[in-house]
Parts: C-alpha cells; structure tokens; sequence
C-alpha cells in the first residue's frame, strides 16, 4: 500500500464500529447499566410506596414473576419495557396514595330523622333569592317492624343575626302528614318561600317533629339579594 502501510482493516482505528460483535457487547453493557439504575428507582419507589405521607400503611399488589421470555431479548439482555410498566404502576400508586382522600357527592349525607335510633343527621342548608322559594327534603327513616303512623313534621320561624325573621307560616311542609311503615323510609319535602321584603343574610331555625321532643334538624336558609 501507499507509505508501506499493508496493515488490515483490523489496524484502522474506526474499524470497530463495523464490528458486529463489539457493537452486541456495547449494546449489552448500556442495557445493562439502563436496567441497574431502573432496579434502584424502583427499590427506591417501592420504599416510598411503602408508607403513604399521610402517615398510613399503603397496599401494595405484588407483581406476578416475569416470564423468561419477559427477561431476555434477542441479544441476551433483560428485557426493560416489563420494568418501565412496573415502575409506572408503583410510580402512579404512590401519587394517588398521596392525594387527598375527599368524599364524592353521592356520599354526602342528606338530613334524616331516625325514628328507631331516636337520632337526626344532618342539617337542611338551602338557599334561594329574596322573592323566590327554596326547597330542601328530609328523610325519615323506620328500620323497626311497628308501623309509626302518620308523621308530621313542624319548621319553626326562621332568624337572622340582625333580627331579621321569616315567619313559620312561610314554611311549607308537603306531604303534611305522611304514613311511616314499618322497614321504610319516607321523604318529605320542605319548601320556604322568600318575600321581596325579606332582607338578604342567613337565617336559622329548627325542623321538629310532632310528638318526638327528641327529634330535631338544623335549619339554615341564605337569603341573596333579589336579582
């Protein structure tokens, strides 16, 4: 060759990247330090998982064992896509393990009157304009086998701060008197209805029940101006 140089292409200081086996052995050794730094993120995941901020014990689900064919490739190296799938579930178990728990709407609890229990749970909270009708309902509940007969329920006059009063004939209570079975429940709708007079605020009183000193609910109605 030119210069005396009859070296082969051995000799040539790129030849390496033509090599098929020296480029197998490279794509190993990155796979395999790609899979070492996943293994201690997961590690570290997984004894973050292991107790939620909150303070409580998180459940974890253990994961089924990779299959061989799940841990090797074609070239021989773990395969890291099982992993990656692995460290997003932990990864998504932790952030909603760490959310705030806030009860959905249909777990909110509507005001009743436990007539077994003797307890009432709740408050009627509604609101309406100067003007117009607000209507909240109660529930009244029976879980013994007696019949109650009919119930009557009484809405007290409603006051504000100021002095400020709604009286109780503004209250409408429908059905008037309703028939409580045994092993029923029953709801019954309230209705105020709301002058122009009425001065804007919040008003408060009581919904009792006729008969039953025992049973009563809170009653909270906010008045906004009349728009």
């Amino acid at each position: 060759m030119v210069g005396g140089n009859n070296g082969e292409i051995h000799d040539v200081p790129w030849a390496s990247i033509f090599d098929p086996a020296a480029n197998v052995r490279a794509l190993t050794a990155v796979q395999a330090e790609g899979f070492r730094a996943a293994s201690e993120l997961v590690d570290r995941f997984v004894r973050m998982v292991a107790t939620r901020p909150d303070g409580g014990a998180a459940t974890v689900r253990q994961a089924s064992p990779l299959s061989d064919e799940q841990r090797a490739d074609l070239l021989g190296a773990t395969d890291v896509e099982p992993l990656i799938r692995s460290w997003w579930a932990m990864a998504g178990q932790f952030l909603m393990g760490g959310a705030p728990q806030t009860p959905s709407p249909a777990a909110a609890m509507s005001p009743t009157l436990d007539f077994t229990g003797a307890g009432a749970t709740g408050r009627l909270a509604f609101e309406t304009e100067a003007g117009d009708s607000a209507t909240a309902e109660v529930w009244l509940h029976n879980s013994a086998d007696g019949d109650l007969g009919r119930i009557r329920l009484r809405c007290s006059e409603l006051m504000a701060h100021d002095g400020s009063v709604i009286e109780a004939a503004a209250c409408r209570i429908h059905p008037k008197a309703i028939p409580v079975p045994g092993r029923s429940s029953r709801g019954v709708g309230i209705t105020v209805k709301v002058t122009r007079k009425v001065k804007p605020g919040l008003y408060r009183g009581t919904v009792l029940v006729e008969g039953r000193s025992d049973l009563w609910l809170p009653v909270a109605l906010t008045v906004r101006p009349a728009s």
